[in-house]
């Protein structure tokens, strides 16, 4: 993925307006939060991990960048007890969705919440070491300025403050748009983009790191949903204000072409029960704000032993482990037999 290109007023790859426009849509047709499965999903596995990074650390203050309609918030009932959470900040570009599950019952007990609207050109609207944890969950792969905002992000953390995302990735979503280039190519003699690019699990490491952030880790999951055919599918994506909004988007597709991809996605996608697959390419990563406790590398020639004089131990066969020789380990039989 370039992170900049394709606008005649700036190099950006995705139109704010459109992507607003998308999530307003979505708040305003679907108060209930019916399609809000898969980032509730995401997210849940997202505030999880910050059990698990560092088990004894509290994190008293938090920030949910691109909050879109609280998914962090709602994963947080056990996480903001556990990781002693006092106060969230929800932060997201359209006011609508923010505020939308506003005042809903689902708040964690003793989690005070408040809600930031925030234009994405410009830098988060907090001071400097703000925030102990900042989540993102599911919004930063329509970010058009990834390394600017991953920035941000290391300016706002405390020091040993840690940073857990999670966004879309390259297999999302590789049924639906291998079908429209089947379905465009059979129909028109080319193809035309139906789907938002997105960014690469190798790229993220460095992103992170070149962000100023220690200890980049990266991971991710293939999450696969099923949908009785491809219209659904598109549907629940409307829902999710998850379809294109990039300046290159095709702005007309024929009849004929949807039902070709439909058909191809049919032929090509379903399971034994006629469903459709769609997959979901989550990844997930983790950036610390360096301090000075946290681990690093010895410093380069600052080692004992020569990695020569080891290769040479090596080339002389299995090592021995003490305490456990021939006559120690019978495999199951007699000595002496």
């Amino acid at each position: 993925r370039l992170f900049a290109f394709f606008s005649s007023q700036r190099n950006e790859v995705f139109d704010q307006k459109a992507k607003n426009a998308h999530r307003e849509r979505s708040a305003l047709m679907y108060p209930d939060g019916r399609y809000d499965y898969l980032k509730d999903e995401v997210a849940r596995r997202l505030v999880d991990r910050l059990n698990d990074v560092s088990p004894a650390k509290k994190f008293p203050s938090a920030l949910d960048l691109g909050s879109l309609h609280g998914s962090v918030r709602k994963g947080l009932a056990f996480t903001a007890q556990n990781k002693g959470i006092e106060k969230l900040h929800q932060l997201e570009t359209c006011e609508r969705l923010l505020t939308r599950d506003k005042d809903v019952d689902d708040h964690p007990e003793g989690l005070d919440v408040t809600y930031d609207v925030w234009e994405e050109e410009t830098r988060l609207p907090y001071d400097d070491q703000s925030f102990d944890v900042v989540f993102s969950s599911m919004s930063l792969h329509w970010v058009n300025d990834l390394p600017r905002v991953f920035q941000e992000v290391n300016r706002v953390l405390k020091p040993d403050g840690v940073f857990l995302g999670a966004m879309l990735g390259g297999e999302t979503l590789q049924e639906l748009r291998s079908s429209f280039a089947v379905a465009e190519q059979e129909r028109h003699g080319g193809v035309s983009s139906h789907l938002s690019p997105f960014v690469r699990d190798s790229e993220i490491g460095g992103l992170i790191q070149g962000a100023g952030f220690n200890l980049p880790t990266a991971d991710s999951d293939l999450l696969t949903v099923r949908y009785p055919d491809m219209f659904t599918l598109m549907e629940h994506l409307r829902g999710m204000a998850e379809t294109n909004a990039t300046f290159i988007r095709k702005r007309y597709t024929s009849p004929e072409a949807f039902l070709a991809a439909a058909s191809a996605y049919q032929e090509l996608y379903s399971d034994q029960d006629g469903l459709l697959e769609a997959t979901f390419h989550v990844i997930y990563l983790i950036g610390w704000k360096y301090h000075e406790s946290q681990q690093s590398p010895d410093e380069r020639g600052s080692g004992n032993t020569r990695l020569s004089a080891t290769l040479e131990e090596l080339a002389k066969g299995p090592l021995a482990m003490p305490g456990v020789g021939d006559d120690d380990h019978d495999g199951g039989g007699k000595k002496g037999e």
